[in-house]
């Protein structure tokens, strides 16, 4: 049996606002500087994209991530320090997780 690994981060209130997707969206977002871009590359509308970043932002009481409307030129959206640390930290725990949970398979599987 093959296992996958999926976290996600939920408020009081059982609702989830942080998993895999929005891992995904806000590591796109610091490589393009765009949320359009991001959520063009994840396939996903830019207003679902928007109310991501808005239900982060709400459950965490923190900017996630810092726009600026475009123009002539363009807009430009990045990480907030506060939006960085917590993709940061929720890679981390994945990488954790998941080193975990291939120690317990392999003592598992040692044991059988």
């Amino acid at each position: 049996m093959d296992a996958k690994l999926l976290l996600k981060l939920t408020d009081n209130d059982g609702n989830s606002f942080f998993g895999p997707g929005v891992a995904e969206l806000f590591s796109l977002i610091d490589e393009t500087g765009s949320v359009r871009h991001a959520s063009e590359e994840m396939g996903l509308s830019y207003s679902k994209a928007w109310k991501m970043i808005r239900g982060i932002e709400k459950a965490t009481g923190k900017e996630a991530v810092s726009r600026r409307q475009g123009g002539k030129g363009g807009g430009m959206a990045e990480l907030t320090e506060s939006g960085k640390h917590l993709l940061k930290s929720f890679r981390a725990l994945e990488n954790d997780v998941g080193n975990y949970l291939q120690t317990v398979k392999g003592n598992y599987l040692e044991k059988n």
